[in-house]
Parts: C-alpha cells; structure tokens; sequence
C-alpha cells in the first residue's frame, strides 16, 4: 500500500479521499502560522498508521539559488559560511532542504535552498506522530514539480515547470545551470502576470524568427494544472502558440511524482528535524523483563564473568566515541578561532537581520517596480535588480525610500537607471534603518 499523500500550495490544501482530491482555500490569516497549515495539521492528525508524504509549499516558503561545494545536505549545514549566511540550517523549528549541487560557469556549484520563513512544518510532524503515521517526505512545490516531469509518460525534458491552480500559480525553472521557483499566493494582479510572462519569455517578442529556432534556445513548457488551464491564465493562447508547450498533467501526476522521490534526496524537508525514537510497547516491556532475568541471574552467580566482559567493551566504545566527538569540537573550535581572525582583520562589517532587511525592502519598493534579483553578502553588500512595471515609477523617490531602509547606494556606480529599458541596478552596503 503506497503511503498517504497530501498537497498545501499556498493557502490551499488538496488531499485524496476514494480516489477523488479534495480542495480547501483560505484566507490570509495574522497569526504566525497560517490557517491552511493548521487545517491540514487536522486532517494529518486522524489515526492513519502507515507513511505520509506531502508537498509542501506554503505562502512564505523561500527559494534561494545558493553557491556551494558539491557536498551532501548534512556537509552543506556543517559549512561556516552557509551557517553564518542562511542559519535556518541551524534551526530546530523551521524546515528546510536543498537540491543536489550542479555545476555552474567558472567549474563551481549551485544548488537552490527551499526553507520556511515562520514554523509549519514541525506542526505537520506531530500531527503525523499522534495518528500514529510517520512524516517520512516533505517536498517543496520545485522538487515535486522536477520529479512529476520525469516520472510522466513519456518523460519531459522540459525547462519551465508552471503550476496553475485558482489560488496558487508558479514558475519553476530547471534548465541546466538555472534553477529558480516563483509563486503567486491569491488572485493574480495584471503586474503579476507581467512578471509571469517575463520568467518564461515574452512570447510577442519572439515574431520576428522562425518558431522552429526560438522554441529549442528558450525550452519547453510543462504545465500541471487543477483545473481547465486557460481558466486560469489569461496568456494560455499565447503559450500554445509558441510551440513550445511540451505537457499538460493534473495534480494526479504531480502526486505521482512526489511519491516516487527517495527519502534520502537532500531536498527532504522533513529532515531538518531529529527523528523520534520509536519502540513497540510490547518490545520495549519484554526488553525490560530480559533485564530483570539477566540481573537476577548475575546475582546467582550466573554468566557474571561474561556480562561483565560485555559492559567492559561498551564502555570502551563509548570512550572511543566521545573521542571523535571531542576531536570534532576541537576542529570546531580552530575553525571559530580563525574567523575571529578573520573578523579582526576586517572591522566594520556589521550583520543586520536578513529578515528586517526584507521587511524593510518590501515596504520601500513601489507597485510599480517588480525585483529580479537580490542578493546580501556577508559584509552587508548588496545588489538589487529590477524591472519597471508601471508608469508612475519614481526613481529619485525610490532611491531615498531604500536609504531610508538601510539600502544606501554606492556613491560611485551604486546606481544605474535606464529609462529605455526599464532596468534598474542598484549596488551598495546595508546598514541600519534611518528612523
């Protein structure tokens, strides 16, 4: 019997009764954790002994493209910089995973982190735990979308994943070298669908050259939809059009895929939290019984000589292990030494929160500018790129707004605005908010 299955995407949660999905919506709730994690924490909750897996993508899950070795999940969590630059890594309630490193430019690596702004996941586990069913797969909405692809008849080698459902629409990118995955919680603004348009490709710009030649350079298009797809997005015509619409799957599929991952991929959400330790009651209480006997018969004398041989040797190997812990705290503790000298040779960097930098940049950018890309470095330096949407964009408004947040351009080349294009690129260092 294959395990239970689940889906949360955004604020709705889909889960499979007799065959059929079930579908429920809600609204944006102020608590921390919202509304649809705490209804589907519910029906997890319901006597279900077995394995559940669930496709995880809630509003305010983040997907950062991340440089790095290629290294195993618990390698990455054990590096300095990944735990001084993403300390989510460190944390015992939020969920995170990362995809198997690729090579980029240059012969480095990448690799995209999904992770959890506010704790949701932890909920769903202990959920799982009182029904007496066991969390095995958390999967974010990227890696579920990868895996339905490839498991699909035939297989899609397509390089744009979109997920069209009435309240959660995405774009996962996963051509080689690009890995990326954008959603959209809720009614769809006409600025947003702008932005949905520009991560796929702007089909009216693609006339001008045979169909045959762009279709191969840009990729195909995958779609898995809940639902009549050109319901849902108001450029669908367009995207047949392009030739370059290679499937259409249903939540079926996308269920299908999610099921048919290893546990052990690192993408694994549900491995950012220990594993319990579970014993049959029955196992345990004859455990304790084989205790009571042994101790009565070493009392009589009986095979003491022996039991006393098998505690000498568990005692030696518990020294030998507190030995390689001890050796690993003391590499630890070089590695801590050489970056207070590192520290120490460059004064002045001062870390500031990542999330009120966040917080204070979603406040400062207009409705008439949409971010492409954003990045913070370990000593606060920071780019920003953007594109202009609208046409009521005020640059120099916009350049006092983020000094304001603590985003203070570079006074040489800091700021580059190109009014022809609509790009925009802002570099410099962050710093504490003006009050």
């Amino acid at each position: 019997m294959g395990p239970r299955i689940a889906i949360l995407l955004g604020r709705t949660v889909w889960t499979r009764s007799a065959g059929n999905w079930l579908r429920r919506s809600f609204d944006e709730g102020s608590s921390m954790t919202s509304s649809a994690v705490l209804h589907l924490a519910d029906l997890l909750s319901e006597e279900a002994p077995g394995r559940t897996v669930v496709v995880f993508e809630p509003e305010g899950m983040v997907h950062q493209a991340v440089d790095t070795p290629k290294v195993s999940r618990s390698t990455f969590a054990s590096l300095a910089k990944i735990r001084n630059d993403h300390p989510v890594v460190m944390s015992e309630h939020l969920g995170w995973g990362i995809e198997p490193p690729e090579s980029i430019q240059g012969g480095a690596f990448s690799t995209l982190l999904h992770s959890e702004l506010t704790p949701g996941l932890v909920y769903l586990r202990e959920a799982c735990a009182r029904g007496g069913s066991q969390l095995v797969a958390a999967w974010p909405a990227y890696t579920a979308a990868v895996a339905c692809m490839k498991s699909c008849v035939p297989p899609s080698n397509a390089k744009s994943v979109l997920i069209l459902t009435p309240d959660f629409v995405a774009v996962a990118m996963c051509g080689v070298g690009k890995h990326s995955f954008k959603g959209w919680v809720g009614p769809m603004s006409d600025r947003d669908w702008k932005a949905f348009t520009m991560l796929i490709g702007d089909f009216e710009a693609r006339s001008s050259p045979p169909m045959a030649e762009v279709a191969p350079r840009r990729g195909g298009i995958a779609v898995i939809a809940d639902g009549e797809p050109k319901r849902m997005c108001p450029i669908w015509e367009e995207i047949k059009a392009s030739r370059r619409l290679e499937t259409v799957v249903n939540l079926d599929d996308l269920a299908e895929g999610a099921t048919r991952i290893r546990a052990t991929h690192p993408a694994n959400i549900a491995e950012a939290f220990p594993r319990a330790l579970r014993l049959d009651r029955y196992l345990a209480g004859g455990a304790l019984l084989g205790v009571s006997v042994a101790i009565t018969y070493g009392a009589l004398d009986l095979g003491l000589n022996a039991r006393l041989r098998a505690e000498g040797e568990l005692n030696r190997r518990r020294l030998a292990s507190l030995a390689d812990r001890l050796a690993d705290l003391a590499r630890n503790q070089g590695e801590m030494t050489a970056l207070r000298r590192e520290a120490k040779e460059q004064p002045g960097f001062t870390q500031f929160g990542r999330r009120f930098a966040l917080l204070g940049l979603s406040d400062a950018v207009p409705n008439a500018l949409t971010l492409t890309a954003l990045s913070i470095g370990r000593d606060n330096g920071f780019e920003i790129e953007a594109v202009v949407v609208g046409a009521d964009f005020d640059p120099e408004g916009l350049r006092l707004a983020l000094e304001r947040k603590g985003f203070k351009p570079a006074e040489i080349g800091g700021w580059a605005f190109d009014a022809a294009s609509g790009k925009l690129s802002v570099r410099g260092r962050y710093g504490a908010p003006q009050s």
